[in-house]
């Protein structure tokens, strides 16, 4: 028998009732929910169960009257039917001796008023004999008189009534599969089955469903038919009136058939007065699926008219133009390009449509036809095809050639530079924007504004900081004479980052915060105009390490992307908001968040968004899961160093320095060392913004110390320190303050190594950086046991394990519950603990697994590492206990004197 999704424990139920059935014991129960919510499955599934198990069965369906009833011409089939079940039941478990029935009735609602005695005669038949009555109705539907009996039951207790709610979300997960879109799907079809599965165009499923809902309609009469086939194509909410003329009846013969339709349950009413829809849209998108392509045309050229003569919104009349256009009608283009430059931000689908229908009733050359193609290669850069939009683009470009260039043709070569962006081109998208910023004539255009922010995308990536904020701040002086709001806003978030990294902190800051007043002013209805806005915006306060400001205005782009089916942006914002969760310390909602950027990020194929996604995600690995679990984070790591090997440009430089930090977070310092140097230039780490080094610095500090090399560190501590003095930012800051303390404890200067650690906790905590504060903390307990202090490392330790918890980190909480049995572990004669003297976590979990007799090679398989790296570990741990070999070293681990050290 097939699974019945959603149901098990109804079915379960069920299976316990034919237990007691075959026992004797017999009950009544009411299947009660909305339609398509499965009922009916669930009753066909009782009665599978039982005929499997040897139970008679006895059914039936209580049909839909087809007109009303004519008292002269006899009861309808099937009249008497509920009777027949009870007395057949009663044989059954009566006079031939005794054995188990099980009565399901289906669609009881339609059973007429005057045969409520059958049903009560049923239900008392299930309690008098060995009988399982299923009845399977619908609450909305039921008569009065029937409802009053049903009711008088369940309160008797001779009825028990199951109300079937819709699937949860897993639930729907689970029934559609991996459909990409069962989030939406689940949302829009209430839970209801039947509507999911018609949502999902599930193959034969949803043909399944599809045909129970064209069942409803059998019934009919034939102007009952027409009012719900008019109101699927209105596919809203509607008034009478309005349905009337769509349909073509008298407004009596149409309030007359909405009367019925109702008591049907498929129209209902709404929450505005006077206005009526269908029960839900799959039910309109049923009946229009299936109506002759004359018929529909008909009524989409009767709906537009009728909204023509009451001066609808032109968006709702050119939703019936698209699908009824004539070529004998110029003045529908006109009302398609109006309604798609409404809808271009708000509904680019739609809008796509619009300029589509509009486009079969042009020839090249015509008016309008250029605009409409242009505004046809918008909608599909915003709905994430940036291929087919630089294909069109191409195509005008082509045509534009051997004439003098035309206003036009230069908004043309904007959306061109954009388009060659959003594929990752970004040479030719340079070059395009510079040709095109020659040839225009007006520089104090919208055109100009939009041409000065692609240069500024382009010399950022370029690392060109000081020249992306020049063309980032014409744009938006342009942008404000023009009182474009969000054009302004979209600039001065760039311009913001190009002060940041160009060591203007303070301009970075204000800069940032007109934008956010520029943001937080617009309205959720004017936003998608310019979704770039909140994304430069969302980027600018991360940088700046105003995490929380940047978590809220990314949240509100992505939704707004969600909201208007944005595709183009919203992986973009949804990585940048990954970053701002994850540096926050929320490392599970950071991973839901790039998941759900996943989908679309992958059909658009950029290599830069590629291996920006694959470094987040190794990251958040690295924290979330325990040291010994790295398989899939080195595995990141490599797809990162093989898409970004060998490029300069920012986003080339910022995956590998992370690649590099990974690296160094999974345990091999040299290599580590050698990818950041490499990445960033040199020693001097010339392709590095200032804003970036101090956090390089760290790295490369911790780097250094761990191969021994204390000059190295000096230096890097140093350069750090002179870029948090040009950068005053908090959490660059306590980069700086952590590489300091690590210097300090080099040289065995824990008093000002512990300061510079408290500096940088602070730092950090400003900052709202929770990961790294909490390792700041456990390097901090670490250099006071390793200096064999106690005081203060369980305030530490404290700290550093509620944020590892409230990060859900298990590798930062395992490092503290460490750090912990270090501080209560046995004391060496010196007074410090055991195998205390300057090693790291890493190399005390080596040394304590070399003390054990494993080899290199057991230890590396273990501890998910190279060989290499265990014996560069180990040749380190042997200098700082001043050992020669395993023998030395298991002494030392075992907590033999060391006099001789």
């Amino acid at each position: 028998m097939r699974r019945l999704f959603g149901r098990d424990a109804e079915v379960e139920a069920l299976q316990a009732f034919l237990d007691d059935l075959l026992s004797g014991s017999g009950r009544a129960i009411a299947l009660v929910g909305e339609p398509g919510i499965g009922k009916s499955a669930l009753m066909s599934t009782a009665v599978a169960h039982a005929r499997a198990r040897g139970v008679q069965v006895l059914t039936t369906h209580v049909r839909q009257p087809a007109a009303p009833r004519d008292p002269g011409a006899g009861p309808p089939a099937g009249d008497g039917e509920l009777h027949r079940l009870a007395a057949g039941a009663a044989q059954a478990t009566g006079v031939a001796g005794g054995g188990a029935v099980l009565v399901a009735v289906d669609d009881l609602h339609h059973l007429a008023a005057d045969r409520t005695p059958e049903v009560e005669g049923l239900i008392h038949a299930a309690t008098a004999h060995a009988t399982l009555c299923l009845l399977a109705y619908r609450q909305r539907q039921l008569s009065p008189a029937l409802a009053a009996v049903l009711s008088r039951a369940a309160s008797a207790g001779l009825l028990e009534v199951w109300n079937l709610g819709p699937l949860s979300r897993e639930q729907a997960r689970e029934l559609l599969g991996d459909h990409p879109d069962a989030e939406e799907i689940h949302r829009e079809g209430l839970g209801n089955p039947q509507y999911l599965k018609i949502l999902a165009a599930d193959g034969v499923s949803c043909a399944d469903a599809a045909t129970a809902i064209l069942g409803e309609l059998a019934g009919l009469d034939p102007a009952a038919l027409t009012v719900v086939q008019a109101a699927a194509v209105l596919g809203e909410q509607f008034h009478p009136q309005l349905l009337a003329e769509v349909a073509d009846l008298e407004a009596a013969a149409t309030m007359a058939a909405l009367d019925a339709l109702t008591r049907l349950d498929l129209v209902r009413p709404t929450g505005l007065p006077a206005q009526l829809a269908l029960r839900h849209r799959v039910v309109g998108d049923v009946v229009y699926r299936w109506l002759e392509p004359s018929r529909r045309i008909t009524l989409h050229q009767r709906a537009e008219a009728a909204l023509a003569r009451r001066a609808a919104p032109i968006a709702r009349r050119a939703h019936h133009i698209a699908r009824a256009a004539g070529p004998r009608q110029p003045e529908h283009v006109t009302t398609l390009i109006a309604a798609a430059r409404g809808s271009l931000h708000s509904e680019p689908a739609v809008a796509a449509g619009q300029l589509q229908a509009a486009l079969s009733l042009l020839r090249e050359g015509e008016p309008h036809w250029h605009e409409a193609q242009v505004l046809l290669a918008r909608t599909r850069l915003l709905t994430g095809d940036a291929s087919e939009s630089r294909a069109m683009l191409d195509a005008l470009r082509a045509v534009a050639q051997g004439r003098p260039p035309q206003p036009e043709d230069l908004t043309t070569l904007a959306d061109a530079s954009r388009a060659e962006r959003r594929l990752g081109r970004y040479t030719e998208a340079g070059a395009i924007a510079r040709a095109a910023l020659a040839a225009l004539a007006d520089h104090d255009s919208a055109t100009a504004a939009a041409l000065h922010m692609e240069l500024s995308e382009y010399t950022y990536d370029l690392r060109d900081y000081e020249a992306s904020r020049q063309h980032a701040e014409t744009a938006a002086a342009i942008a404000r004479r023009h009182h474009d709001t969000l054009g302004e806003a979209n600039a001065l978030g760039l311009a913001s980052v190009g002060h940041l990294f160009t060591g203007h902190h303070v301009t970075a800051r204000s800069t940032a915060g007109r934008a956010a007043e520029l943001i937080d002013a617009t309205s959720d209805a004017t936003l998608p105009a310019n979704l770039d806005a909140v994304y430069q915006l969302g980027m600018a306060e991360g940088m700046l390490g105003l995490l929380a400001d940047s978590e809220r205005h990314l949240e509100r782009g992505a939704a707004q992307s969600r909201r208007t089916g944005q595709v183009y942006i919203e992986p973009t914002i949804l990585m940048a908001l990954t970053n701002a969760q994850l540096r926050r310390g929320n490392l599970r909602r950071a991973l839901a968040t790039l998941d759900e950027a996943a989908p679309n990020d992958e059909r658009a194929g950029v290599p830069a968004s590629r291996a920006v996604m694959a470094m987040l995600r190794a990251e958040i690995l690295v924290w979330l899961n325990g040291a010994g679990d790295l398989g899939e984070v080195h595995a990141l790591a490599d797809r990162v160093e093989a898409i970004a090997d060998g490029q300069m440009t920012a986003w080339a430089v910022s995956v590998r320095c992370f690649h590099a930090e990974l690296v160094l977070l999974t345990g091999e310092p040299a290599r580590a060392r050698w990818l950041l140097l490499d990445a960033a230039g040199g020693d001097a780490l010339p392709r590095l913004a200032i804003w970036r080094r101090p956090r390089c610095c760290d790295a490369l500090v911790q780097a250094a110390l761990a191969e021994g090399d204390q000059e190295s560190a000096e230096r890097w501590t140093l350069l750090a320190e002179t870029s948090v003095e040009e950068l005053p930012s908090e959490g660059r800051r306590g980069f700086a303050g952590r590489a300091r303390m690590r210097v300090h404890a080099m040289r065995g200067e824990t008093d000002r190594a512990l300061l510079s650690a408290q500096g940088a906790i602070a730092d950090f905590s400003v900052g709202g950086e929770r990961i790294e504060m909490c390792r700041t903390l456990l390097a901090a307990a670490e250099l006071s046991l390793d200096a064999g202090r106690t005081c203060g490392v369980d305030g530490w330790l404290d700290r550093a394990a509620l944020l590892a918890h409230q990060c859900g980190s298990a590798r930062l909480a395992d490092e503290a519950a460490h750090l912990r049995s270090r501080r209560t572990a046995p004391l060496s004669p010196s007074g410090a603990p055991v195998a205390s003297d300057g090693l790291t976590a890493r190399e005390r979990e080596i040394a304590h697994l070399t003390s054990t007799g494993m080899t290199s090679g057991e230890i590396a398989d273990k501890l998910v590492l190279s060989v290499r790296t265990v014996e560069g570990h180990l040749s380190r741990i042997y200098r700082k206990l001043d050992v020669a070999n395993r023998a030395s070293l298991t002494r030392v681990m075992l907590g033999s004197p060391r006099g001789a050290r």
